[in-house]
């Protein structure tokens, strides 16, 4: 039968070849992946947005959230409904079960709101959107200059809107701030009730007059002449001219009882920046889509841009600069591990050759792998090259041990082509079995839920790949290129090897010794598992951080403007800010109801600081709570807030308070904020129940009215007409239509009491002119300001965020300041947010970490063929996986997602040395060697491999470790955890495991 290492030889030009298309085919693939923070995954999240006036939030309740909750509650996969129910907006949250198709999610619950739209009232805008990453913005300008407020609007909505649109991978481009320009026609209430007319009847007579419409065509001149009826203004002064009213045979215009002027709407948002007041453009990307290339692209058409002079576009947030620093981190990381490998391996092999053998197949490997992710649907991103930058040792792994292998043979005196079948025979399958463990170890990972399965599912998907291509060329071409080009060496026993060998049989001479010291550092472990931090996703310096700000309920938009600008000039007294932009009555992201009395800035921090973000972010919290005090803040990196968003748990801390009876809800929430609020560590508390909002009722006398020919609804119509304005039509302005609004003067729309004494003008014109005031009574009320509800009942939610403590001491306190907390009949309590999800979490990876210990045992039964040798390999693991533990509470480094990866990796990387160990020994002992010369035998033979693929390991993943680099944040815990466990192991698999093994063969 025909061997591996002679069918190479014999296709040896083939697999060159196959080789060389492998990589060039990478190398093309890499410069077409897309590429941003994180993988591109599909999110199981809808929100449902609706606007219905300016109804009070008890009002919207009943008429918009009930029926709304009730359509869609009931598309398939809906898990839980949450709602936040405020003046006139209404915001549903949607969580989906795992796996559900999204698109066809998003197409039920549009047809849903559908259903239902024509119960939620009149001028009722919904909207249904998925939670996806290219749902936030990559990029946003702050655009300003000399220019009133509808200049620079229309600038950026007319100029440069246009532009970023037909960038290549640019999604959705959205303008927000300055004014929208308008026509105004102000009524005169006196001169209208004059004419026995009122602003809906002028509204309707301008809807009549400003008419266009097509009869149809007829034949004139052999030619087809379109039929046309128009009467639509071309200017304000034509508009004023409009009649609407005869008196005496003579039309009355518009102008004798209105004000015709340009103006503008009024504003529901404020955007300014460190120049003041401005208008923000922001630019998402598509799905696909590389943040960088849009990026690029963007700026390139800013750059290109003819602003009037005095206009800047400049950038205020760009996530292609995070993109950029943290995959350029992550790439030197790459490289460093690369160099130190070949290095590592140079010298311990006292040959560079050998070095460069093994060392050339991570840069094939790793661009054979850009080819398979192009093919498999992947991105780059910080878990896929965090996948390669993790895979660094393990992808030289199987090349060192086979180059280890044939140098040992040419040692022995044996020719190029002997040595390499004969290093390739002797560990064909021990390097099959090693690699097969480290892929099996993340076949699980399907099975864990939310952002750490998505996210660490492309970071596994990567190392799986990578690791397999490199066992490819370490049987195939690692032979070929070291039969052919290792020179000849003396055969010498090294010293280590004889020291080594000696110290392991003292050591089995003292197995209970070698047992007691496993046992202690068990215990050791333990205690650093019950004294270690936890935490949930790692954080890194994102260079920037968004400052949510919040005001007393009821704050009317221009208050509230003034107190964000009292938070700037904070911001501009911290020397590591750069810039920002700051939105009022708006917010980051996707649709949302946010009201007058809140907003955020987005923060962006100069690149060159001696503090990082979180030390940063701990200062403005302070200055803030300081010199603004009045407004309560919260304070979060950019992208850890788009992850809550996507993840559905907005704050680290979140205690749900649920009841039927809402009235139940705020003295129990009180009363868990007043618990919490010196918890060290636990920042931007907030009580999750609002001050009620001032409310002005018009009571209507149903009798009254009806006596006057009025309805309530009329009584309605007619205050919104005055107050809100209505627009009967539109009209040309240059190139394209502006509304036209009218509405009452200002000196009446906001006055009470001149809104009150707004003339009723009746049907009959016997009835004389009367006031509202005589069938609707003014009164001041206070309305809730916010109703929260989740799956169908009322909920409230008290939130607090972590200032430089970890997630898991918190949360400690947090469950023994509430555990007596005695809940009134009726109430119920929740502990979620971020710990939940890490609890959920931590358990799906503990059944991951159990169902890949299974699947390892699988493959060394197949390895071995029988169970009594991976049964004592798999009893080493938890040893091995002690240092892992020890090693991240020795520096700091919390337990969390990504350090529980490395502890599953572990248990793939901690049976690959026992299975050359054991593998070895087995031969010798069916050879005829006891069991204990035969382990003796094994290690000294495999301590060089053993020693140099951990040390590989090690140097390969010591780049990530450090730390150095935006990037090598999210990697760092699973890189110190995988080190801290593989030198632990390297130990176990050199002295423990042959200790168990020969007892085992004793007691047999």
């Amino acid at each position: 039968m025909i061997d591996l290492y002679t069918l190479c030889r014999r296709h040896v030009r083939l697999l060159i070849l196959l080789t060389a298309f492998g990589a060039v085919f990478g190398i093309w693939a890499v410069q077409r992946l897309p590429s941003g923070i994180y993988p591109e995954v599909d999110f199981p999240r809808i929100v449902v947005v609706a606007e219905v006036g300016d109804a009070a939030a008890d009002v919207m309740v009943a008429t918009v959230t009930r029926p709304l909750e009730a359509a869609i509650a009931t598309v398939p996969g809906v898990r839980r409904v949450r709602s936040k129910t405020s003046r006139g907006a209404v915001e549903v949250n949607l969580t989906f079960a795992e796996h559900t198709d999204m698109a066809r999610a998003l197409a039920m619950v549009q047809a849903r709101t559908e259903q239902v739209r024509g119960e939620l009232g009149p001028g009722a805008q919904v909207e249904a959107q998925r939670l996806t990453p290219v749902a936030f913005p990559v990029l946003t300008f702050n655009l300003t200059g000399p220019l009133s407020g509808a200049d620079l609007y229309d600038l950026a909505e007319n100029v440069v809107r246009p532009v970023f649109s037909r960038v290549d991978g640019a999604g959705r481009v959205e303008v927000l701030g300055g004014d929208r320009r308008e026509e105004e026609v102000i009524v005169n209430p006196a001169a209208a009730a004059a004419l026995r007319l009122d602003a809906p009847s002028v509204a309707a007579r301008i809807t009549d007059f400003v008419h266009y419409s097509t009869a149809g065509h007829l034949t004139r001149y052999r030619q087809a002449v379109t039929v046309e009826a128009d009467t639509l203004p071309l200017d304000a002064e034509t508009l004023g001219e409009l009649p609407v009213a005869v008196v005496d045979g003579s039309p009355v215009p518009l102008s004798a009882i209105a004000e015709v002027r340009p103006g503008v709407a009024d504003r529901t948002a404020q955007v300014s920046g460190p120049g003041g007041e401005t208008v923000l453009v922001s630019i998402s990307r598509m799905e696909g889509a590389s943040t960088p290339a849009v990026a690029d692209a963007a700026l390139a058409a800013a750059a290109s841009l003819d602003l009037p002079a005095g206009v800047h576009l400049d950038p205020v947030y760009d996530q292609a600069s995070l993109v950029n620093t943290a995959i350029g981190s992550v790439r030197d990381a790459i490289a460093v591990g690369i160099v130190l490998c070949v290095l590592v391996l140079a010298i311990a092999l006292r040959d560079w050759r050998a070095g460069l053998i093994a060392g050339a197949t991570v840069p094939l490997t790793l661009a054979i792998t850009f080819g398979a992710m192009y093919l498999g649907g992947q991105t780059l991103n910080l878990m896929s090259l965090g996948g390669m930058a993790v895979a660094i040792g393990l992808v030289v792994d199987d090349a060192i041990v086979v180059v280890e292998a044939i140098a040992r043979h040419r040692e022995e005196g044996k020719s190029g082509p002997e040595a390499s079948r004969e290093g390739v025979a002797e560990l064909l399958y021990p390097v099959i079995g090693r690699t097969l463990t480290t892929v099996v170890v993340f076949s699980p990972m399907s099975l864990v839920s939310g952002v750490v399965g998505r996210f660490f599912g492309a970071l596994s998907w990567t190392l799986a790949a990578a690791v397999l291509i490199s066992l490819v060329l370490a049987v195939t071409l690692v032979p070929l290129a070291a039969g052919r080009w290792l020179a000849p060496r003396a055969s010498t026993r090294s010293k280590l090897d004889v020291a080594y060998g000696r110290v392991l049989r003292a050591s089995l001479r003292h197995r209970g010794r070698i047992l007691v010291a496993s046992v202690a550092l068990g215990a050791l472990g333990t205690f650093a598992l019950t004294h270690a931090e936890t935490g949930f996703l790692p954080a890194m310096d994102e260079g920037g951080f968004v400052l949510d700000y919040f005001l007393p309920a009821g704050t009317s938009l221009d208050e509230t403007s003034q107190t964000a600008a009292r938070i700037e000039a904070v911001l501009a007294q911290v020397p590591e800010v750069r810039t920002w932009s700051r939105r009022t009555g708006a917010e980051l992201g996707p649709a949302a109801a946010t009201e007058s009395n809140q907003g955020d800035i987005m923060v962006r921090l100069k690149q060159q600081r001696d503090r990082g973000a979180e030390e940063v972010m701990a200062d403005v919290r302070a200055r803030v709570q300081q010199d603004v005090p009045q407004a309560r803040i919260e304070l979060i990196q950019v992208m850890q807030d788009v992850l809550n968003d996507l993840a559905g748990a907005s704050h680290p801390v979140e205690i749900k308070l649920y009841s039927t009876d809402p009235q139940q809800l705020p003295p129990v929430a009180a009363e868990v904020a007043s618990r919490l609020k010196d918890i060290p560590g636990l920042a931007d508390l907030y009580g999750g129940v609002e001050a009620p909002s001032p409310s002005l009722r018009f009571d209507v006398d149903q009798a009254a009215a009806a006596r006057l020919l009025r309805t309530p609804a009329d009584i309605g119509e007619l205050l919104g007409a005055n107050l809100r304005g209505v627009v009967p039509a539109r009209i040309p302005w240059l190139d394209r239509r502006i509304d036209v609004r009218l509405r009452a003067p200002d000196a009446v729309r906001f006055s009470p009491e001149k809104l009150a004494a707004l003339p009723l003008v009746p049907g009959d014109p016997d009835i004389p002119v009367t006031t509202i005031a005589a069938v609707a009574r003014p009164s001041d009320i206070d309305s809730p300001t916010r109703i929260g509800r989740e799956d169908l009942r009322p909920v409230v939610i008290v939130t607090g965020e972590l200032d430089q403590r970890d997630l898991g001491s918190l949360m400690a306190d947090v469950r023994a300041k509430l555990a007596d907390l005695s809940l009134p009949a009726g109430v119920s309590m929740e502990i979620a947010g971020a710990w939940a999800q890490q609890q959920t979490t931590f358990k799906e990876l503990l059944g991951v970490f159990v169902l890949a210990v299974a699947a390892v045992g699988v493959v060394l039964v197949g390895q071995f063929r029988t169970l009594r040798l991976p049964l004592l390999i798999l009893a080493t693991t938890p040893v091995a996986l002690v240092g892992a533990v020890v090693t991240l509470w020795a520096f700091g480094i919390p337990l969390n997602a990504s350090s529980a990866m490395g502890a599953v990796l572990l248990v793939g990387l901690v049976v690959k040395n026992g299975i050359l160990l054991l593998e070895y020994a087995q031969g010798l002992q069916d050879g005829g060697l006891s069991a204990l010369e035969a382990v003796v035998a094994a290690g000294e033979r495999r301590l060089r491999p053993i020693l140099l693929t951990t040390v590989c390991t090690v140097f390969g993943l010591l780049p990530l470790a450090l730390g150095v680099g935006s990037g090598a944040d999210l990697q760092r815990p699973l890189a110190v955890a995988v080190i801290g466990g593989l030198s632990v192991s390297t130990a176990v698999s050199l002295f423990l495991l042959p200790t168990l093994a020969v007892g085992r063969s004793s007691q047999q």
